[in-house]
């Protein structure tokens, strides 16, 4: 399968479209970099592994989630 080519980059402002958070992109993988287990507890939607996955900054929060490029959209609060 081929890689996708990411949609967001470092430091761009993004929107949990699930889970209706915001948050920074901190780092980008072109493809799913963690591991079986954590895919399988708590990737409950099986998103492609095959696509993008960001470490994602959440706003307000100390910690950085995993997060799949298809649950994730331009910050709508930044869109003119």
């Amino acid at each position: 399968m081929e890689k996708s080519k990411p949609k967001f980059c470092v430091g761009q402002l993004i929107h949990h479209k699930k889970f209706n958070y915001h948050g920074v992109v901190l780092g980008v993988d072109l493809e799913f970099g963690n591991t079986e287990e954590w895919y399988e507890i708590m990737a409950q939607s099986r998103p492609p592994k095959n696509q993008p996955w960001y470490h994602v900054k959440v706003h307000g929060q100390e910690n950085v989630r995993y997060v799949a490029e298809r649950h994730l959209e331009t910050d709508p609060s930044i869109m003119n």
